[in-house]
């Protein structure tokens, strides 16, 4: 049976094998372009160039294209469905060089169909196209028959090539495979490697799928590939499990694709331009390029019409489409290029970029890369802060400095701290937040030079002002809660361990409380500044307080300010000892309850007995009563003062309780330091206890005057003691007294009470400090027999002690000097014995060298170097007054010429 001759293949048989009898040349310029087109022009292409076909057929035929490709021992099978085969198509293959599709004429269709399937030649010399309206075969050794039936010598008009195996066209008797519209049968030469064309199948299987859309299924073997297309993502999925995501792009009549792995950008080494099928058009881009730009007849390379430049348009749109870390991966970088399309191509692609908004912001929204700036090192924590105010900061993720050659190439500015300080001025936002920008900003700021970087750097102020810079700005060491308005100091809520290190300083409550500008404040008797002192001192309960803090105005309990120091509070045990009619007010009750009662007696609310301190006085200008006379009573003026105040004002007859409240005060005790400071001298001559002053009494461990003053009954007694009556005297008044109560014959003085009152007194007036002349003279002596005498005499050398009845002798002081004496009797109005006495020795003695041992014995014995000494068998020594005489036997004694007597030493 005669097969059907569906496409007319006789005919183009004839018409072919005429023209080769007619001209031998043309069959050797068909056998050669044949054989160009499969050595050269679509080599390696025979996978990519039947599957381009078969999409076509799919693209024409309206639906989605399905190819299956396999292997039946040596020949290799190639179906798909679509458009089936056409008599122009059976026309084109037969003739050479020519294509039945006109891609001008046929939106969608990618192949040349007839020329592109010249592939096949390179590895069959039999190849069956088997389709339902019909089937052709080409036959390599049938064309050579048919070459020899027409009496065409082939030997001699193809020397170097064989008979071309696509001129010639037979009908055949065989039908696709089920459920396909086409199926190329090819009959594999023996050296072909079947396994190796199923394997390079399957590995372009996924990328021709993404190339190719009219195709939606690839069977190889036993493998299946499928696809699903999104707007912008392409899904390959093979049958064993495998997946291949790619991101995609259109722009015209152009393509970008990027492949992603589990949402990941994969960066493959170098490309080709794919038009839509892969040319040899290197391209260094990392996304692949789809175009539709005309190509040269064996689709590799470009027609010199083409231009491929205005695709880079899209390219900024690809990278919208990946994650945001990955973007920056598919910048093209210029040293990468190869070749002047690829050069071009980065070119045009960069100047895209760097006008399009795609890079990612730290705010979330996509920057132009001309407009956007980066912070290197720039962390999520600080961008999650600067974010909200710099709409052109560079996502975090993308500006480590690794990153910036490629940002920099893009034309991004790169900025520093201090440009970040900057830019932050006239920012407003609540301290809160610029507590979570200090917090971001921290691990950036390591050395001295970012530090000076951030020298403008905004800070908030307690007082809801801003501050550039941390130059002259204080933080508290604890949390006042409100601002204070002589200190520019951090808000709480913004403070932060960075601002320490870029130079905010740490001021505690105390330095606070002793800042000069306050201390400026309160002399100006400034309102409202209360509430700011009196948190200060109740957050910090161990903070000393400046004195001149006390005149801070507060109210009292009518509403009207007045000095801290002029109030009082309700309770306070001042209260019961001052006079009636005193001046102090009383503090505001709801205040004194708000701050409590500790606070307002530290800033100087009285509560007891209030000091006034100076470290550096120079006149009595404190205000204290009679302070100009306690002045003049100090030889010089005092280092420092230390007083309490309002002594004047105690009530006469509670001095007692009073007295009580100032030895129980431990604040006071500094005010009792010394005699001579102001408040016991005060206290000596002011105040008075059951009728006496404070002076005319002693304390009651002073035993140096008892018997002369009285102890003071008081319970705290000694701890007054510096107010107390003591020795020395410290004026001619208290000598005085004290010389007439030693006088006053009912009083129990012992001696050496006497003796050390004498010796003090007698000291004062030696040192210039009383005037022998302004102290009274007693009536009566105290004598060393501890009685009293109107007549004595004031001993002036310790040998007239053998001589004299104690009853009538007086000591200066201990040891007997004669200036003493002559001092104290000076004071009582006495003789000296030796101005009394007139003395005859009993005999001249023996006279002995001062080398001798007696001498020498002597002298260690009395502590002193001897003079002249005689020796007496019996030394006495016979005194003459007022015509009597008494004559005395004595161990010593020594004669106005200051020779030394001595009697016998047995």
């Amino acid at each position: 049976m005669t097969t059907p001759d569906r496409f007319g293949a006789a005919a183009l048989r004839e018409a072919t094998v005429a023209a080769w009898r007619d001209s031998p040349t043309r069959l050797a310029e068909d056998a050669a372009a044949e054989a160009d087109l499969a050595a050269v022009g679509y080599r390696d292409r025979l996978v990519v160039e039947l599957v381009t076909n078969a999409a076509d057929a799919a693209h024409l035929g309206g639906a989605a294209g399905h190819v299956a490709i396999w292997a039946d021992g040596a020949t290799l099978h190639i179906a798909n469905t679509g458009a089936p085969l056409t008599e122009s198509g059976v026309r084109s293959l037969t003739a050479l060089r020519v294509s039945a599709k006109d891609p001008a004429g046929t939106d969608g269709v990618v192949g040349r169909f007839g020329v592109g399937f010249s592939a096949t030649a390179t590895v069959a010399d039999r190849v069956e196209i088997r389709s339902g309206p019909g089937s052709i075969v080409f036959d390599r050794d049938r064309t050579g028959a048919t070459l020899d039936q027409a009496g065409i010598d082939a030997d001699e008009a193809l020397s170097r090539h064989a008979v071309p195996l696509l001129r010639l066209a037979w009908p055949l008797d065989a039908a696709p495979r089920a459920g396909f519209a086409t199926e190329i049968v090819l009959s594999l030469r023996p050296d072909t490697d079947v396994a190796g064309l199923l394997a390079v199948a399957a590995g372009q299987a996924a990328d021709l799928l993404l190339a190719l859309p009219a195709l939606a299924r690839m069977d190889v073997g036993e493998q299946t590939f499928t696809v699903e297309r999104g707007d912008d993502r392409i899904v390959v999925e093979e049958s064993g499990g495998g997946r291949r995501e790619f991101a995609v792009a259109t722009h015209g009549g152009s393509r970008w694709s990027v492949e992603l792995r589990q949402g990941t950008v994969v960066v493959g080494d170098r490309d080709v331009v794919w038009a839509p099928t892969p040319t040899d058009i290197p391209m260094s881009l990392p996304c692949r390029l789809y175009t539709d730009a005309p190509l040269t007849a064996d689709r590799r390379h470009l027609h010199p019409s083409a231009d491929i430049v205005g695709a880079a348009a899209g390219y900024p749109e690809i990278l919208r489409l990946v994650d945001p870390v990955d973007r920056l991966s598919l910048v093209p970088l210029p040293y990468r290029a190869h070749g002047g399309d690829d050069t071009r191509m980065i070119e045009a692609v960069l100047a895209a970029l760097r006008t399009s908004g795609w890079l990612p912001g730290a705010g979330g929204d996509d920057l132009v890369p001309t407009r956007a700036v980066v912070l290197i090192g720039l962390t999520d924590a600080l961008a999650e802060v600067l974010g909200e105010v710099f709409a052109d900061l560079v996502h975090p993720e993308l500006s480590s400095a690794h990153r910036l050659p490629v940002l920099e190439l893009l034309g991004v500015d790169r900025i520093g701290l201090a440009v970040v300080a900057e830019r932050l001025a006239g920012v407003d936002r609540d301290a809160q937040w610029w507590h979570r920008l200090y917090d971001a900003l921290a691990p950036l700021v390591g050395t001295g030079a970012d530090v000076e970087e951030l020298a403008a750097l905004p800070i908030p102020r307690s007082d809801s002002r801003m501050h550039i810079g941390a130059r002259g700005l204080f933080t508290t060491t604890v949390d006042v809660g409100i601002p204070l308005r002589w200190v520019p100091t951090v808000d709480p809520a913004a403070d932060h361990p960075l601002l320490e290190r870029l130079g905010v300083q740490t001021l505690s409550p105390a330095e606070a409380l002793a800042d000069p500008v306050l201390q400026s404040l309160v002399d100006d008797e400034a309102e409202d500044l209360a509430e700011e002192v009196l948190t200060l001192l109740a957050a910090d309960p161990d903070a000393p307080v400046p004195g001149w803090l006390a005149r801070l105005p507060i109210p009292d309990a009518d509403g009207e300010l007045c000095s801290a120091d002029e109030l009082l509070l309700a309770e306070s045990p001042l209260l019961s000892v001052l006079v009636d009619d005193h001046p102090f007010g009383i503090v505001d009750p709801e205040l004194a309850e708000r701050v409590g009662a500790d606070v307002l007696r530290r800033l100087g609310v009285g509560w007891g007995f209030a000091l006034v301190s100076d470290e550096l006085p120079v006149g009595p200008d404190h205000e204290l009563p009679d302070e100009e006379q306690w002045w003049e009573s100090l030889p010089d003026a005092p280092e420092t003062l230390c007083a309490i105040r309002d002594l004047d004002l105690v009530d006469p007859d509670r001095w007692a309780s009073a007295l009580t409240l100032m030895a129980t005060d431990e604040r006071l005790a500094p005010a009792f330091t010394g005699r001579a400071d102001y408040t016991p001298w005060w206290l000596r001559h002011f105040a008075e206890v059951d009728g006496s002053l404070l002076g005319e009494f002693r304390a009651p461990s002073d035993a140096g005057l008892a018997g002369v003053l009285d102890p003071l009954d008081h319970p705290h007694a000694d701890d007054l003691a510096t107010a107390l009556g003591a020795l020395p005297p410290e004026s001619a008044t208290d000598a005085s007294v004290l010389l007439a109560r030693l006088g006053e014959d009912g009083r129990d003085v012992t001696p050496g009470v006497a003796v050390g009152i004498h010796a003090a007194i007698v000291g004062a007036c030696r040192s210039g400090a009383l005037d022998p002349a302004d102290i009274d003279v007693p009536q009566s002596v105290r004598t060393l027999s501890g009685s009293v005498a109107d007549d004595a005499v004031v001993v002036d050398a310790p040998w007239w002690l053998q001589t004299l009845d104690d009853a009538e002798a007086v000591i200066a002081g201990l040891p007997v000097v004669a200036a003493d004496a002559a001092m104290l009797a000076e004071i009582l109005d006495l003789p000296t014995a030796g101005e009394e006495f007139t003395v005859i020795l009993g005999g001249p003695g023996r006279p002995v060298e001062t080398t001798s041992a007696e001498a020498v014995r002597w002298s260690a014995a009395a502590g002193a170097v001897a003079g002249p000494m005689r020796i007496h068998d019996e030394l006495w020594v016979f005194l003459e007054h007022n015509g009597t005489r008494r004559e005395k036997r004595v161990a010593w004694w020594v004669d106005d010429r200051g020779v030394t007597h001595r009697g016998q030493v047995s």
